[in-house]
């Protein structure tokens, strides 16, 4: 049987070259393994027997065209799917080996850890002030002057 190998372009720091590098998975440090991974909406399957390795500290792409499943997986890797009526998900995904659906994990804790970052701005149905200051409040920080002061520093580069 032959070993899978991750074929992905790489940036030579040293010279400013590109080249082609071949990295074994299997000597890679996994971060996020999915075996057998399914998703449905309702009786609709849309992802099929995903197998997938994602080594930590690397960057990972995959490519696809619309409508492939793309960001139905990665709504999978953050559980947003568990927001969406008659969603459903077979298989596995794990996490530093930890199992994401298992019924003992925090949700809000997996999020905390698997950020999305999404093409347009979607935010919360409140005030700038309160958008900015979300990430800020769910980490435990509730002092005004130290809110205020975030939310300056992250907005003041904005106006320029």
């Amino acid at each position: 049987m032959t070993k899978p190998l991750l074929h992905a372009p790489a940036m030579d720091l040293n010279s400013g070259t590109k080249r082609r590098k071949t990295i074994r998975i299997e000597e890679q440090d996994i971060c996020i393994k999915m075996d057998k991974l399914n998703f449905f909406y309702g009786a609709s399957q849309v992802l099929h027997d995903i197998d997938m390795r994602i080594p930590r500290k690397k960057v990972t792409a995959y490519i696809g065209p619309s409508g492939c499943g793309k960001s139905t997986l990665l709504r999978c890797i953050n559980r947003m799917n568990d927001l969406v009526d008659n969603a459903r998900i077979d298989g596995q995904i794990l996490l530093g080996g930890e199992n994401i659906y298992d019924k003992a994990i925090n949700v809000t804790d997996l999020r905390r850890r698997v950020g999305m970052v999404f093409q347009k701005p979607n935010p919360f149905p409140k005030s700038i002030y309160e958008n900015v200051a979300y990430g800020l409040r769910i980490q435990g920080v509730n002092d005004r002057k130290t809110l205020d002061e975030s939310i300056e520093n992250a907005l003041e580069p904005v106006g320029q």
